[in-house]
């Protein structure tokens, strides 16, 4: 391809929206773990150390194993935001662009509501990707990172990233989405994903077994998943698991041990790592 094709391939409109996209999507993933993993592996690493779900600290060969696997999703993630972006402008996708005040209900409402339904869909696709006719071409990349950190929350093989992608055009393809709702659906979605495989819990004793804090995830409950391969398939919430009878009957018990721990002395916390 000669410098005049290639100066007209990237001249292209959609190549030039798909780079935005990608470029969105790639910085978000970076500053959501980066933050992450700033702040609870590294400033508040000692500190933290009695938190830490299971012992010891990943190879970093795994981390950068993640790092790319991540670039790999969110290449995916782009193409299909781009799907996405022309699905709006055909009409096909019910994009919202304009946001006034007045939208301010609507924009809270339908942004729970698709948090909750992608809740749903994360745990019915990520339990049928543990079927053994699927889990090798799908799931098992992600379990490969059997003590996870915060770059585990995109590293997908490519043909779950696109299972996980096509959630929202499909969400959108019924329900009206402002522009700004799907940037807080996803803001929030890679946020949780992040702190969900930091292998550190943060949230306080007594949340586990609260009647008004109990319905949300916690670090440890996704940590299991990972250390047990089954059980804890929700991503967000709890209820799909107890509604179906698969959250793991150590969950209460493993919080408990992990939030109540004290804390270590500066040489038993330097010795732990």
């Amino acid at each position: 391809m000669c410098l005049t094709q290639l100066s007209a391939f990237f001249n292209q409109a959609w190549v030039q929206i798909w780079s935005v996209i990608f470029l969105i999507d790639f910085a978000r993933y970076l500053i959501a773990a980066g933050v992450v993993y700033g702040v609870l592996w590294i400033a508040l690493r000692r500190r933290l150390a009695h938190r830490r779900i299971q012992p010891g600290l990943p190879a970093a060969k795994q981390m950068r194993k993640e790092f790319g696997y991540s670039f790999l999703t969110v290449l995916v993630f782009a193409t299909v935001g781009l799907g996405i972006y022309y699905g709006g402008q055909a009409g096909i996708l019910k994009l919202i662009p304009e946001f006034h005040a007045s939208d301010t209900g609507y924009l809270i409402g339908s942004t729970a509501l698709m948090i909750v339904a992608h809740d749903a869909y994360f745990y019915w696709t990520h339990r049928l990707m543990h079927h053994p006719l699927l889990y090798r071409w799908t799931h098992l990349r992600h379990h490969l990172s059997r003590r996870p950190t915060p770059w585990t929350a995109y590293s997908f093989a490519p043909a779950e990233a696109l299972v996980q992608a096509s959630f929202a055009p499909l969400f959108v393809l019924f329900v009206p989405m402002h522009d700004l709702g799907l940037f807080l659906w996803v803001g929030h979605m890679i946020v949780r994903n992040a702190i969900g495989h930091s292998c550190i819990e943060i949230f306080p004793r007594g949340w586990v077994g609260n009647r008004w804090l109990d319905w949300n995830n916690t670090v440890t409950h996704h940590d299991l998943h990972h250390s047990r391969f089954r059980h804890n398939y929700g991503l967000y919430f709890t209820w799909w698991d107890r509604l179906m009878g698969t959250e793991n009957p150590e969950y209460r018990t493993r919080f408990d041990e992990v939030s109540q721990a004290q804390p270590m002395s500066g040489n038993a916390a330097q010795a732990a790592d």
